[in-house]
């Protein structure tokens, strides 16, 4: 065989190959990942209000970590999930998208009050969930990532 045509073979073949070759996750471990994605968002979308509409200095640093902790967090799982071949969402759900309108419309201390329960909340079954999936998670990649996320 011809160098040249032999070199578009193994192009070819690789080519193919490809897709096989592709690390897959699990399905239960793909879902578990969007939902920690939809988390992330969640958590930046409502720290960014946070940063915005927030009475106390405290508060407002407190929003703008938890935009700084998340997106870091939210782009290690994103180069993960290109690696697994998940696709993310890209955006907050419409539920949390509707909880961020309603926090929107407090003010001054309500706000900060509101918030600060809102993250507290969400902080424990973040971490509840995070504990299960360390444990649950098939893909050693996810888990570490997990574990490394919320140890």
């Amino acid at each position: 065989m011809p160098e040249h045509a032999m070199r578009a073979f193994l192009l070819a073949l690789a080519v193919i190959s490809a897709p096989v070759l592709a690390q897959k996750m699990d399905n239960n471990d793909a879902a578990a990942m969007k939902q920690l994605a939809q988390s992330n968002l969640n958590e930046i979308a409502a720290g960014k209000i946070a940063v915005s509409k927030a009475q106390s200095p405290q508060v407002k640093s407190f929003g703008q970590q938890m935009v700084d902790d998340h997106t870091r967090m939210l782009e290690d799982l994103r180069t993960l999930a290109k690696a697994k071949g998940v696709a993310l969402p890209e955006s907050a759900s419409a539920k949390d998208m509707a909880q961020g309108k309603m926090l929107e419309r407090k003010s001054g201390a309500d706000f900060d009050r509101e918030f600060m329960q809102h993250m507290v909340k969400d902080h424990e079954a973040a971490l509840k969930d995070s504990e299960a999936l360390s444990t649950k998670a098939k893909d050693a990649d996810f888990r570490s990532a997990v574990q490394k996320a919320h140890g």
